[in-house]
Order: C-alpha cells, then sequence, then structure tokens
C-alpha cells in the first residue's frame, strides 16, 4: 500500500465568509462547491488551487459560529482532517484493514467524488484516507453525498487494481 500524495486538508473556521474571502482573494484559489448553512453564510466551502487541479477540493472550510464554538460533531476551530490519496481499491481496503486492526476506523464514506476511510493517529489527530472515483463517473454539478461505504461493491464496479488521481498520471 502507497499514499501516493496529500489530496486535501479541511479546516474549520470562525468566520467562513472572510476565510473564503483571504483563500479566493489573496491566495487565489477557486470556490468550487457550497453546503448551505442555517443562515447567509455556508457551512462549507470548497476551494481549488487551480483550474488544472483535478481534485474536486484541494481545501475545505467548515465554518464554526465563534471561537469558541464547535460544529455538531465537536471539531474545535483549526485542523479537522488531511487527506492521504491511494491509488487502487486494493490499496484502500489494504489501510482500511491495517487501520481497523489498532482501532483507529472511525467511518468510511462514499462521497461521490471519492471514497472514504475516516481514522485518527495516535494522537487523535483525523486522516482520511481516500480512492478517487474515476473523473468520468463524477461531476462538480453532482450534489455532494455522504452515504456509507460498501468497498466490496466498488471493487466489482471498477476492479481493485483500477488505478486513479495521482497514480495513474492525472494531476494534482
Amino acid at each position: 500500500m502507497t499514499i501516493r500524495r496529500v489530496n486535501h486538508v479541511v479546516l474549520s473556521v470562525t468566520d467562513i465568509d472572510a476565510s473564503t474571502r483571504f483563500y479566493r482573494d489573496v491566495l487565489g484559489l477557486t470556490v468550487v462547491d457550497t453546503i448551505p448553512g442555517r443562515g447567509p453564510s455556508p457551512f462549507m466551502v470548497f476551494l481549488r488551487s487551480s483550474a488544472e487541479s483535478t481534485n474536486h477540493h484541494d481545501l475545505g472550510l467548515l465554518a464554526t459560529a465563534s471561537a469558541d464554538a464547535r460544529p455538531a460533531d465537536g471539531t474545535p476551530p483549526g485542523l479537522v482532517h488531511v487527506s492521504f490519496e491511494v491509488g487502487t481499491l486494493d490499496e484502500l481496503a489494504h489501510i482500511q484493514g491495517k487501520l481497523e486492526a489498532v482501532g483507529s476506523v472511525r467511518q468510511c464514506l462514499d462521497q461521490g467524488m471519492h471514497l472514504s476511510v475516516y481514522a485518527t493517529d495516535p494522537d487523535g489527530i483525523e486522516l482520511e484516507l481516500i480512492w478517487r472515483v474515476p473523473e468520468d463517473e463524477w461531476s462538480f454539478d453532482t450534489e455532494i453525498e455522504r452515504k456509507p461505504l460498501d468497498l466490496e461493491a466498488a471493487r466489482k464496479r471498477w476492479g481493485g487494481d483500477r488505478v486513479t488521481g495521482a497514480a495513474a498520471g492525472v494531476p494534482a
């Protein structure tokens, strides 16, 4: 099993509008998707670093109400998770097994654009291990989904050794 690269980072921020402006206007990232919030501001904003990026997002911003507030899942402001990309579903299954063996798996999700295994490291820092769904199988027009991962169904659909993302030479 080989980690191919860091795929994306998600940050919890206290002012999602200000953070969006900073990453968009100062650093030049492009907003590619949002998840609505309760008020006028989004709950999540997804940004890409360049038009050449083939990721759904390179940076995700998760809204908190204030510096002392936490979202419903208890995530404080700061790092939510770092996502690492693997090349095949067999690699994802292998790392999922290793993470389960040490008791660190939190959840496994099919998110449409990638299949995810969320786990924590020994300090409780959240990691996401992903396999990128083939580019012709998802679109930015498709609503983001979060459903339980059925890894065996995915392996039947795409094969365990189908290489995608960085492992297939697709630019970040």
